[in-house]
């Protein structure tokens, strides 16, 4: 007797919205030009990359806020990240994004422009 289970009875898959946030922060930080920023108070995360995820079913929204270092083509980096989050959190989590909404913060100053 064989332990394969079909695919319908194989259940479904879940992710929460907090997973779906890490691989969203993962992913956002694979982007050229997007660097990470720690940051807490009293146990609040107050750090870069950060996204907010709202799940429903087999999508989701998201938000994520980036940092890059002064002069960066803010433009251009933040059409790589939604473009790269779109492409690979969903296919990391299996969950569909509806939409990706990206806003990009500067911080600092890029010591290798600077003169």
């Amino acid at each position: 007797m064989s332990d394969v289970v079909a695919v319908e009875g194989r259940g479904q898959l879940s992710v929460r919205a907090q997973a779906l946030q890490h691989i969203v922060e993962t992913v956002a930080l694979e982007v050229p030009g997007v660097h990470r920023v720690e940051g807490g108070l009293a146990g609040v995360r107050t750090g870069s990359p950060h996204a907010s995820v709202r799940v429903r079913g087999t999508s989701a929204r998201v938000s994520v806020e980036v940092a890059c270092r002064w002069p960066a083509p803010v433009t251009r980096v933040a059409a790589d990240v939604r473009a790269r989050v779109l492409e690979r959190a969903s296919e990391l989590s299996g969950v569909r994004l509806g939409s990706v909404d990206v806003t990009v913060k500067l911080v600092g100053i890029d010591d290798r422009r600077a003169s």
